[in-house]
């Protein structure tokens, strides 16, 4: 069993300090009314009154709360498979995994920085199918196209420089990788591109425009920045040093944003920065929400039965008995004793005359 809305679980901490205040204003009345009647009348007024059936009244009351509250928590339990069909993109996420983006220009990595934002844009493209390429020299389909947010988020976290031993940032065959994702036949396919496009190959703009014109469009991040930063990375000792080159010159990683403009404007798509927060929101809103949807099936989802009704329906009935139930006992009278009014018409009747 699970409830729909478990966080309303916590106001059956109430429960008990609802009961106490019904003891005790019950205990009030009593102590009041003890005070202000005389104790002859009040055993007059209190005939057939009975204090367990005034417990039990109070007991029906608080038991009926409490399966209110249990029925606003909407208990679930039993479920059906359902096939759901739903409007959405489908979107490739293809993160630069090459030791230049371990540059800190952008804290606490240029790595780490793309992770985060793919992460947001999988809260964003909620209805959407995300896919995941990893690439640096080379590049392979890190998660196929999937509406399984977990299994994205996993792809995504287990993401480092290590991943791909070659270096280099091949963007042309991450293209191609790309492309290989979406199947034949379907429209709106789209590739964001988190780069800082440096030591590219050649043919990159060319590759964008032969897969614009197989129907991708590419959105490109730019990660890091135009000044630079100098690249720290662990020896086969765990010390850190400066990345150098062959020349054992210290190497300084620059994004290319000129490149990644041309990438971007070749396939029908636009640059952003990679600043801030709000990065993933604006190629979102701007660039990928105004898109027109595809339709397809999504994978059987389980539909939970609602079982609220039950702990309605016995709060419901409880509340009947507690209006219903009275607090007074039927007195019953021994047989054989007169009440005032008969005794009253006896003694008339005495002194009434015999007829003849």
């Amino acid at each position: 069993m699970k409830f729909a809305l478990p966080s309303l679980l916590w106001l059956l901490l109430l429960v008990p300090l609802l009961a106490a205040f019904l003891i005790w204003a019950w205990h009030t009345k009593e102590r009041l009314i003890r005070q202000f009647v005389q104790s002859r009348l009040l055993a007059q007024l209190t005939v057939g009154v009975s204090k367990t059936r005034q417990k039990v009244r109070l007991g029906l009351l608080v038991a009926a709360v409490t399966f209110g509250l249990l029925a606003l928590a909407r208990p679930q339990w039993g479920f059906s498979w359902e096939e759901v069909s739903q409007k959405g993109l489908d979107i490739v996420v293809a993160i630069d995994t090459s030791r230049s983006m371990l540059a800190a220009d952008i804290p606490p990595n240029r790595l780490e920085r793309a992770k985060f934002a793919a992460l947001d844009l999988m809260k964003l493209a909620k209805n959407d199918r995300l896919g995941l390429v990893a690439f640096a020299g080379s590049s392979f389909l890190q998660c196929p196209l999937t509406l399984d947010e977990e299994a994205f988020r996993q792809s995504v976290a287990a993401l480092d420089v290590n991943i791909i031993p070659q270096g280099g940032t091949a963007i042309a065959e991450t293209i191609q990788t790309a492309l290989a994702a979406f199947k034949e036949g379907e429209n709106h396919k789209i590739l964001v591109l988190f780069t800082d496009g440096e030591d590219h190959e050649a043919g990159v703009v060319e590759a964008a425009k032969a897969a614009s014109a197989k129907g991708l469009r590419i959105f490109t991040i730019g990660v890091g920045s135009a000044e630079g930063e100098l690249i720290r990375v662990r020896d086969d000792k765990g010390k850190l040093d400066f990345l150098k080159d062959e020349q054992g010159n210290v190497v300084k990683s620059r994004l290319n944003e000129t490149l990644l403009q041309q990438i971007a404007g070749a396939a029908d798509g636009f640059y952003l920065p990679l600043r801030g927060a709000n990065t993933a929101e604006t190629l979102y809103e701007r660039g990928l929400a105004p898109l027109p949807k595809s339709e397809f099936n999504a994978k059987l989802m389980q539909r939970h039965h609602e079982r609220f009704y039950w702990p309605l329906g016995i709060a419901v009935v409880l509340l009947v008995l507690e209006m219903f139930l009275p607090e007074r006992q039927k007195v019953r009278r021994p047989a054989g004793v007169n009440t005032p009014a008969t005794n009253v018409s006896v003694s008339a009747n005495a002194d009434a005359p015999i007829a003849q």
